[in-house]
């Protein structure tokens, strides 16, 4: 994901060069997708908070998960120390202080959502973007890539948002569409705008069954995918 223009379909010059590209993403676009993760047990815990709507206790996630309090405390220090998980005040309307609780940061979301196999191979796919960057037509051949992909991973019983997560890529709904909050391929996306955004523009092609256009570094925190206008 990348430049802050759309991407036009058909042939296009070759790849926006770094030091153009960087000035105009500056404060931009998504978090670069995590590699690491969080050992099993606390893995359980946050997909916990993951599918939360609001902050949750360790009462709550103790009630949840099962398990001794003093465990589930120990997964959340955990989770809160390596970035997956923030501690915050839970709402309450009575007297005292109130209970603390927790919830998943971005890192924490596209973590839990995420395939267990997910193994982060962006050194594979940025060395292509470079490949692409230098042939002729990267654009097209980008895209084509970003096809092979979807079509590799597209299956009858996952969506689009559970497909996309489980790539790095943290989908959340917002008004305008889908927002992308992390990016697995984010350094080389900002070296090469062109190629690596056509990339996931071809495998949203393929995933979604409705048209969508990958709008990069849409806004601070996201790229975001809008629906495209019918022109009938």
């Amino acid at each position: 994901m990348s430049t802050s223009a759309p991407i036009p379909d058909g042939d296009q010059p070759t790849a926006t060069d770094p030091a153009q590209a960087a000035p105009s993403t500056a404060g931009l676009g998504p978090q670069p997708a995590r590699t690491d993760r969080p050992r099993d047990a606390a893995l359980r815990v946050l997909r916990s908070l993951a599918a939360a709507e609001e902050p949750v206790t360790i009462t709550a996630l103790t009630t949840e998960l099962g398990g001794h309090p003093n465990s589930v405390r120990m997964h959340l220090e955990h989770l809160v120390s390596e970035g997956f998980a923030v501690e915050e005040p839970a709402p309450t309307g009575g007297r005292g202080r109130p209970p603390r609780a927790y919830r998943a940061t971005i890192a924490g979301l596209q973590v839990a959502g995420q395939d267990d196999t997910w193994d982060g191979s962006s050194a594979l796919v940025a060395a292509l973007a470079e490949q692409f960057a230098t042939g002729p037509e990267p654009v097209a051949a980008a895209r084509e890539l970003g096809r092979r992909w979807g079509r590799r991973l597209r299956q009858a019983d996952a969506g689009l948002l559970a497909t996309l997560a489980a790539q790095g890529f943290t989908p959340q709904l917002s008004d305008d569409g889908i927002e992308l909050r992390t990016c697995p391929l984010l350094a080389t996306a900002r070296q090469l705008p062109a190629v690596v955004c056509s990339i996931h523009q071809g495998l949203i092609d393929e995933l979604s069954d409705d048209p969508l256009r990958l709008i990069p570094f849409a806004r601070p925190g996201a790229c975001v995918l809008r629906p495209v206008p019918d022109s009938r």
